[in-house]
């Protein structure tokens, strides 16, 4: 078979993963980085993750609320399903989009082909689009009204790098809609592999500090005695709604039928031009990705010297293996999670914590979160291997409700 054949029959998905390789790991590299900048042992409050949900959320509510505009469209008159039976013109990969001016000039509208809108309309899964999961975090940790967070966003999406992916989304879908497909892998896969890594470190915090900033904590919360055990807190009371999916399996039922039908429809209804598409759109997501948290750190004032970079044997080094790609055998993977899980087991024990990963170190299914010591730039690997093994003892402690039920001025949300 030759390799121009191979390539065709190649599964999407594993052609996207192929070409990103290097990019994909750059940005998990970025994000494990900065992670620990934004919750607690270097920060008391959640601004800074909060202005993180805001640059984010532009990207997904841009490339949904386009895939959804282009479903509630009329379908145009051709009934051709399949890529290899092309006879009509709107229908031929060098036209499966014309557009419509409207009569203020606005961006076009486009209609698309029957062949893409079936395509599209088969992948949309409602269960996995995350823009009202971001919105309700952001509203869940600083109580702002709608209309304040829809202000903010505004804000947000004005941001140069930020604005130009904007931009750029809709230009590209305008052209190519078929694209949609590399925002719907690159960016609801992510929430299934380093996503669940960061959702198990993120629910480790006790939520006093998710609500202080918060206009209208709730209740419960506020209180609640700062003494109270935070491993009783329930992973629902806290405002991680964008890395949780409301399904028997926590999302995995709409992970596994999401690749089953991109595995299908793409081999079906996809000329190889709109693949090689899709993978070169794949790689400028993460391109832009990139660009944008470089802009996440002049807005929120990162000093480079916390985030300077560790050797690869170190604490940070295997955390950024343990967040890599899809694409890396699984069973590595299953060997680096098992080793990653006895060191951050052999500390708990060492310190007497009856916590989660104590009584189930025998799951090998089982997602560890991520401890978060400090460091200072001139430590090395082993130093700060040392610090981990100081500091996790202590992770509990550091992270339940403070004595002060303070809430920040509002300077401090801006």
């Amino acid at each position: 078979m030759s390799s121009k054949t191979a390539d065709q029959v190649r599964p999407l998905s594993d052609s996207i993963n192929a070409a990103t390789r290097s990019v994909h790991t750059k940005l998990n590299k970025l994000v494990i980085y900065r992670l620990p900048l934004a919750i607690p042992l270097r920060t008391d409050d959640p601004t800074k993750y909060v202005s993180g949900l805001l640059h984010i959320t532009p990207i997904y509510s841009t490339f949904e609320s386009l895939w959804q505009d282009i479903l509630d469209q009329p379908l145009p008159a051709c009934n051709i399903i399949s890529v290899d039976e092309h006879s009509c013109q709107v229908c031929k990969p060098s036209a499966t989009i014309h557009h419509t001016h409207n009569v203020l000039d606005a961006p076009h509208q486009p209609t698309v082909c029957t062949r893409i809108h079936s395509l599209l309309a088969h992948l949309h899964t409602p269960g996995l689009t995350r823009t009202q999961a971001l919105k309700e975090d952001i509203f869940s940790i600083t109580g702002w009204p709608s209309s304040v967070i829809e202000e903010q966003l505004n804000l947000a999406s004005e941001k140069t790098i930020l604005s130009h992916f904007v931009t750029h989304i809709r230009r590209e879908v305008q052209a190519r809609p078929h694209v949609l497909l590399a925002y719907a892998w690159v960016l609801y896969m992510a929430l299934f592999s380093g996503g669940r890594f960061i959702r198990a470190t993120l629910s480790r915090i006790d939520a006093s500090f998710w609500y202080s900033i918060s206009l209208s904590p709730p209740a419960s919360i506020m209180g609640r005695s700062s003494s109270s055990d935070s491993s009783e807190d329930d992973d629902s009371n806290l405002p991680l709604k964008f890395f949780t999916f409301d399904t028997p399996h926590d999302g995995d039922d709409l992970k596994q039928s999401f690749k089953k039908h991109l595995a299908e429809s793409s081999a079906r209804l996809l000329t190889p031009q709109e693949r090689r598409d899709i993978v070169e759109e794949a790689h400028r997501i993460f391109e832009f990705m990139i660009e944008a948290v470089g802009e996440l750190d002049a807005v929120c004032g990162t000093d480079r010297e916390d985030i300077a970079e560790q050797p690869a044997g170190g604490l940070i080094g295997r955390v950024g293996r343990l967040l890599g790609l899809r694409t890396r055998d699984s069973v590595v993977v299953a060997k680096e999670r098992r080793d990653w899980r006895r060191l951050v087991n052999s500390h708990d024990e060492g310190s007497g914590s009856d916590g989660e990963n104590g009584s189930d170190s025998g799951n090998s299914d089982e997602i560890v979160p991520l401890p978060l010591p400090r460091r200072s730039a001139d430590e090395g690997s082993d130093e700060l291997e040392d610090k981990f093994a100081r500091e996790h003892v202590h992770f509990e402690r550091l992270t339940r409700p403070r004595e002060s039920n303070h809430v920040p001025s509002m300077s401090r949300r801006a």
